[in-house]
């Protein structure tokens, strides 16, 4: 019986040294990669403006506008209509009341992509010369889809650059060397969000990247 014992304590002892001598590994292999985050942003002053166009005013001036945005979407075929509603505003003293044409209000809107400044500037006044009721607000930058992917492109490489650098940094003066074993874009939307970055007319592109430490 105390042999019996003694067997089965030299096995439970050696489990106990192969479980730990496992554990040390997977630790060190696990010590052996570096995952950090690449990011690069940059300017983009040559970028157009996405334009928000609406009227929203009585019914009466609805053919007036509709007309002026026809002859708009001519010259600018990015012009395109996101929303138009009818509807009417209720006033205490107007319940019960015999529902007129002139109690109704209208409301369209349009997406406009414009190049530049001096387009915007153009809509603004023309609108004005109209003497109808409008908002022309400016909702963030556009880029032509041929300049876009190659800016794209551009910032990726320099954040792929940054990330490599924070890699050479993290391992030291070892000498070790290190292959990266996988690059995963992320969500490229900074602290405060897109239109932020859009608005000041600047991009950024963040990477995942993983490397292995020879």
């Amino acid at each position: 019986m105390e042999k019996l014992l003694k067997k089965v304590g030299l096995l439970c002892l050696a489990a106990g040294l192969l479980t730990a001598c496992k554990m040390e590994t997977e630790k060190d292999e696990e010590g052996r990669y570096l995952e950090v985050i690449g990011e690069y942003e940059q300017a983009i002053p040559d970028g157009g403006y996405r334009l928000n166009l609406s009227y929203n005013g009585p019914m009466s001036l609805r053919k007036k506008f509709d007309v002026w945005a026809d002859s708009m979407q001519q010259v600018l075929p990015s012009m395109t209509k996101t929303n138009d509603n009818i509807y009417i505003n209720y006033m205490p003293e107007q319940m019960g009341k015999k529902i007129t044409d002139n109690m109704f209000q209208v409301g369209v809107g349009y997406n406009v992509l414009v190049n530049d400044s001096s387009t915007y500037n153009s809509i603004a006044k023309d609108l004005l010369r109209q003497n109808i009721p409008f908002s022309l607000n400016m909702t963030g930058a556009f880029i032509e889809p041929v300049k876009e992917l190659g800016l794209q492109k551009e910032l990726l490489k320099k954040a792929i650059e940054n990330a490599k650098a924070k890699i050479d940094f993290l391992k030291g003066d070892s000498g070790s060397t290190y292959e990266i074993i996988s690059i995963e874009e992320l969500d490229n939307q900074p602290p405060y969000g897109p239109d932020y970055y859009d608005y000041n007319r600047r991009m950024a592109t963040r990477v995942k990247v993983k490397a292995r430490l020879d």
